[in-house]
């Protein structure tokens, strides 16, 4: 797996969108997305942005695995369920996503009421 798509893994694991990173990196959504299509190199002052970002290390990055990811993922959620409470970066990171598809869902509405007009 080449580094590009190891940071698309990792931002899709975290529940981060092309626009947030490109956002955070201050470039366009097509710049970012090169990086995730290896189309350009990333230099080693972009990839500490990165997993600055992403709240990981570079090490991290550079040796994910998606199968370990995954398992390690799937034992966290299982053993989060089997206890009563969520770590809190969890919660918020929920909190977040929920706020956010609310927030899509006020935009869909409102575009449908005007297409009724």
């Amino acid at each position: 797996m080449n580094i590009g798509s190891k940071i698309r893994k990792i931002r899709e694991i975290k529940g981060y969108s092309q626009e947030n990173m490109a956002s955070e990196l201050e470039m366009s959504v097509t710049g970012y997305g090169k990086i995730e299509r290896n189309e350009v190199a990333v230099t080693l002052d972009k990839l500490e942005i990165i997993a600055k970002i992403l709240g990981v290390q570079i090490e991290q990055i550079l040796g994910f695995d998606e199968s370990i990811a995954f398992n390690n993922f799937n034992s966290s959620i299982n053993n989060q369920i089997g206890h009563s409470s969520f770590p809190p970066e969890m919660k918020q990171l929920y909190e977040d996503k929920i706020q956010l598809l609310e927030d899509k869902i006020q935009l869909l509405q409102s575009i449908i009421e005007q297409l009724k007009k």
